[in-house]
């Protein structure tokens, strides 16, 4: 089988009373690597929203059912995308892994999806076992996706992105993106080229830059020591949106998941050794970046939780 240069193609399928811990979950997806599908990201206006997400389960390779209380409970369109999933499973050979129901918290299985293993992801590791299905999915593809493979196949497709630094740099991202850096990041080949393709749809590739990730604040996200992560500049941010943030406080930079609290805001880590940072409103935030896609450092040990 020829192996394919490409994104996993992931099916969001759920509730509109769990949408935002959906973002939460696509954001992951996206910012891990994964060509994630949720309504309100792809759907453009003036659409047949119906005849779209047929099309969409249909050229999934995966679709991720996400429950909850509310949404194994009530009517609603979720039941139905539930159904011609199910429809598209009976398509596929024996032991696909197409369908997988994921719990957003403590709730029935619905007897239909009940023979699929289900994962507990609000539990400790329950993405990183999300993480491995999806592996062994790409594996049953042959799709790769990491830094060695991200490579475009002709030069039309070829974007080259700058590496500015690593995120834990004491200099400001402001004075990093200057034009003497952008020149002397092309100059000395600091750069991570990719393929256009690869980018997600509505990313066109301008303004991006790369940083290099320095400590485990989030291993639970699959980003280690010496990966890359492309960014796209941004000042503003949803809940659940992983970026990259001055804090003047620490003269620092750092990347973590962003949350709106009451009395201010939360910069939470994939890594349950270590606590979150949380910033008062009179404190001062910059948003700098939000992560695109990460490109993996491949010479390092796999390690299991």
């Amino acid at each position: 089988m020829t192996t394919g240069y490409r994104k996993l193609k992931v099916f969001l399928c759920h509730s509109k009373d769990d949408k935002p811990r959906i973002r939460k979950l696509y954001n992951r997806l996206i910012a891990d690597g994964f060509d994630a599908w949720l309504d309100e990201a792809k759907l453009m206006p003036g659409q047949d929203w119906d005849l779209e997400i047929r099309n969409a389960v249909r050229n999934s390779d995966t679709v991720i059912v996400c429950l909850s209380q509310s949404s194994t409970t009530k009517e609603g369109y979720i039941q139905k995308e539930i159904r011609f999933a199910l429809d598209i499973a009976d398509e596929k050979p024996d032991g696909t892994i197409f369908l997988i129901p994921v719990k957003l918290e403590e709730c029935n299985v619905p007897t239909r999806i009940s023979r699929y293993q289900w994962i507990d992801l609000y539990k400790r590791f329950g993405y990183s076992r999300l993480k491995e299905s999806l592996h062994l999915r790409m594996d049953d593809l042959n799709i790769r996706f990491d830094s060695l493979e991200v490579l475009p196949n002709n030069t039309e497709d070829r974007i080259q992105i700058p590496i500015l630094g690593p995120i834990d740099s004491s200099t400001p991202l402001s004075k990093l993106k200057s034009n003497r850096t952008f020149e002397a990041a092309e100059k000395e080949r600091d750069a991570v080229e990719i393929a256009r393709s690869l980018l997600p749809v509505r990313e066109k590739g301008n303004d991006l830059f790369a940083l290099e990730v320095k400590g485990n604040s989030l291993m639970d996200a699959m980003i280690h020591d010496g990966d890359i992560v492309v960014m796209k500049p941004a000042s503003d941010a949803r809940d659940g949106e992983m970026v990259v943030v001055w804090l003047s406080r620490d003269n620092g930079t750092t990347l973590k998941y962003f949350y709106k609290e009451k009395d201010g805001y939360r910069l939470q880590p994939a890594n349950p050794k270590m606590k979150p940072i949380f910033l008062k409103k009179d404190e001062p935030l910059e948003i700098t970046g939000k992560v695109v896609m990460v490109i993996r450092k491949l010479d390092r040990p796999t390690v299991s939780p």
